[in-house]
């Protein structure tokens, strides 16, 4: 059987993903100079004022470099404030600014507004399949063993 795009899970989650992303970011840019990206950065920092770089990065399953960039363009947008950490002098503490709390008090109503005009049109036993099967997807995903290029196995 052929491989065909179409047919993969990895594009049909980027498809949707990346879907979701541009029209929330559309919703977000006019009204608050940010994308969808650096909204879940802030909204990740508002909720854990400890988070690093990356655990940032972990919880948007990016790399340390474009989250990085990410906090370099929200620092200079004047939304995030960088402090060294006295205790260690390669470490430092990112916290939101006045006007990024504002952002968000503002920010979040849209967010819940968006989301839930994408669930209302699913009941609530295929968002729950849905979410059930996403996290499959990922923990299976997290488990399948390559080296040097090769699928290994699949780690059970």
């Amino acid at each position: 059987m052929a491989y065909m795009l179409k047919d993969s899970i990895g594009y049909r989650i980027n498809l949707v993903a990346t879907t979701m992303k541009t029209n929330f970011t559309k919703l977000l840019q006019p009204a608050y100079g940010v994308a969808a990206e650096q909204f879940a950065t802030l909204k990740i920092i508002s909720e854990d004022h400890e988070v690093t770089q990356t655990q940032i990065a972990e919880l948007l399953g990016k790399d340390k470099t474009t989250v990085g960039r990410s906090i370099d363009s929200l620092l200079k947008k004047g939304l995030l404030i960088r402090e060294d950490l006295q205790s260690d002098k390669r470490a430092n503490r990112i916290s939101l600014t006045p006007q990024a709390e504002q952002i968000l008090k503002s920010a979040i109503p849209m967010a819940q507004k968006f989301n839930e005009a994408i669930k209302s049109k699913l009941t609530e036993n295929e968002i729950e399949t849905f979410f059930k099967v996403l996290d499959t997807i990922l923990e299976k995903s997290k488990k399948v063993d390559i080296n040097e290029g090769k699928i290994d196995e699949v780690i059970e």
